[in-house]
């Protein structure tokens, strides 16, 4: 370890945050040791287990069977979706689905489905279950056309430690966030982020991101919401300055 060569900790953030190391008898920093954590930090090394931090990245039909097995075991198998519908449904619209990767190792994941509203509703009521969309019912995303998005799933691989567990979430949020600001930018007009779950996992990252709790339309789930217009959500703010200026850019174009 770094103090057994004589270097002192100085700082040190949250897990997974860059550390600061003095010499022990000195009164300056490191040089060599700042550089090789900055080095560190830029090749995305999680400083707290020594390992490349986890990446969010957009799935790809071939990560769906890897995907589907990690919906099993965050669901316990509860209406899992075959993995050759939910290629179906990436082919239609390859901006649904999200993993987040720590090397090769599927660890979590997120999908953001737009939806019709009357879809969503019988979503919420228990009509329908996701399983039971085609892709005819999964819509594209086309610029200047009002969509509203159903959260169809959010989730952390079980089993890993209830820090790893905190840090996988974190980047899931960024990594949502991320996905909707690029959305504005694409002029993607978001009405409503629509979602429902039974999991204490689903339900602590929805609240993180700032969901709405709704009254439930069926038993034993508990539903949210985000309406985009009204919402004050920091992040969500910066969504439609964005979206502003891509809607402004655009019509500046055709005139």
């Amino acid at each position: 370890m770094l103090e057994r060569l004589g270097f002192k900790e100085v700082v040190s953030l949250e897990e997974g945050a860059r550390k600061g190391y003095l010499l022990k008898d000195m009164h300056h920093p490191s040089k060599l040791l700042n550089k090789f954590l900055t080095e560190m930090e830029e090749e995305e090394v999680d400083l707290s287990t020594h390992h490349t931090a986890a990446k969010f990245v957009k799935a790809t039909v071939e990560e769906m069977p890897e995907a589907v097995a990690l919906a099993a075991e965050v669901f316990g198998g509860l209406n899992t979706i075959p993995a050759e519908k939910r290629t179906a449904w990436l082919r239609k619209n390859p901006d649904i689905d999200y993993l987040l990767k720590q090397g090769d190792q599927l660890v979590g994941y997120l999908t953001f489905v737009p939806l019709r509203p009357e879809t969503i509703e019988d979503l919420l009521t228990l009509k329908r279950y996701a399983k039971d969309l085609t892709a005819d019912d999964i819509l594209t995303y086309e610029p200047q056309q009002p969509v509203d998005i159903y959260g169809m799933a959010i989730g952390v691989k079980p089993g890993v430690s209830l820090s790893q567990k905190r840090l996988y979430g974190e980047r899931l949020i960024l990594g949502a966030k991320s996905v909707l600001l690029d959305l504005a930018k694409r002029g993607i007009i978001i009405r409503r982020i629509i979602a429902h779950s039974f999991t204490p996992d689903g339900i602590r990252l929805m609240k993180h991101l700032g969901f709405t709790e709704t009254p439930p339309k069926a038993a034993g789930l508990r539903d949210f919401m985000i309406d985009i217009e009204s919402s004050g959500i920091p992040f969500l703010r910066a969504y439609k300055e964005v979206l502003k200026n891509s809607l402004q850019s655009a019509q500046d174009q055709v005139l």
